[in-house]
């Protein structure tokens, strides 16, 4: 029993020592200085005055938001630092400016003999080989001598047409509805006639032309009537050509009777002679142009076109009449039966 009390009251004096008496501190049954003691309070006092001052931690949020801060802060600071670069170097430009201009004046004046500031730069003229000269002509002036060429094409090819193109003496119209008869006597007809003209143009040569232009009722219905007639309304609108070779069929649209020339005046006694018309059946002109086919219809004549106005001028057709009739007379004393 005596024991338990011992050790209970201990145990109080203990708690009692270390609270409240400063000379001396009993702690699991040994003493301690009092200094040892005092420290030890201070520590976990310390410690928990620590752990109520700490901070709280920061969000991801406001972390990103103070780095997006301090960038701008540094880029700004940048920009500032760059302009007032560029300030200093525009600065020092227009100062070197205002002294070349001075210097410049002091050198134009005559105050100084020579700058050392500005100084005369000769350029060394390169020096180009022949065939660089050339591509360099060539590339500067590339559109010029395209322009030119075109040009000399043009000219050159209508001076080759002009010189190579024989104009002819005399135009026969060929106004029948015979391929046959084009294909196979063209040539013929023209060279036929050639024999009673001269060399009119004056180029030294004898030419006379056929122009196959049908026209008929089958040439209507065909579907190339179309040019047939313009080429045939365009030919009696100028005065390139007088003789035709016709036919009842080509009657209807070239109007005999109103713009061919009688004949009955001047050729009236021989028999081919009607009118307007000399017929070619009855005679040896199938046989001088090589037609095999049998005998011409008997519908198909000669006749020449009267002087009148034309697109031309009629001075003009009536320079190929005179060509053509002296012609016609020939052919038909050449191959007319007299009664």
């Amino acid at each position: 029993m005596r024991f338990l009390m011992l050790v209970f009251s201990t145990r109080f004096i203990e708690r009692i020592e270390v609270d409240n008496f400063p000379e001396m501190c009993y702690t699991n049954a040994r003493m301690l200085p009092l200094a040892e003691a005092q420290n030890r309070k201070r520590k976990r006092g310390a410690g928990m005055a620590d752990q109520q001052k700490k901070p709280k931690e920061k969000s991801v949020l406001q972390i990103a938001k103070e780095m997006e801060a301090q960038q701008a802060r540094i880029a700004e600071e940048q920009q500032e630092l760059l302009r007032q670069k560029r300030e200093e170097e525009r600065k020092a430009y227009e100062e070197q400016l205002r002294q070349d201009r001075l210097e410049l004046i002091r050198l134009k004046q005559g105050v100084i003999g020579e700058s050392e500031t500005i100084h005369e730069v000769h350029e060394e003229k390169p020096h180009y080989t022949v065939g660089q000269r050339i591509g360099n002509f060539f590339y500067h002036n590339k559109w010029w001598l395209g322009i030119a060429a075109f040009f000399a094409f043009t000219i050159g090819f209508i001076a080759y047409q002009t010189i190579t193109t024989v104009k002819p003496d005399m135009i026969v119209l060929l106004l029948v509805h015979d391929d046959l008869l084009n294909a196979e006597c063209n040539q013929q007809i023209g060279d036929l006639f050639a024999q009673y003209i001269g060399d009119e143009n004056g180029d030294g040569k004898v030419v006379c032309d056929v122009y196959y232009i049908p026209a008929s009722d089958e040439t209507a219905e065909r579907s190339g009537y179309t040019g047939d007639s313009t080429k045939l309304f365009a030919e009696f609108q100028t005065g390139e050509a007088c003789i035709v070779i016709s036919d009842e069929g080509a009657d209807q649209f070239i109007v005999p009777d109103h713009t061919l020339v009688d004949l009955e005046e001047d050729f009236g006694d021989y028999e081919q002679t009607d009118g307007v018309r000399f017929y070619l059946r009855d005679t040896d002109f199938a046989k001088d142009i090589e037609w095999y086919e049998g005998d011409l219809d008997k519908d198909i004549y000669i006749g020449i076109r009267s002087v009148r106005q034309t697109l031309d001028s009629e001075e003009k057709m009536q320079e190929t009449y005179d060509i053509s009739y002296p012609a016609l007379r020939k052919f038909i004393e050449a191959y007319g039966t007299k009664e």
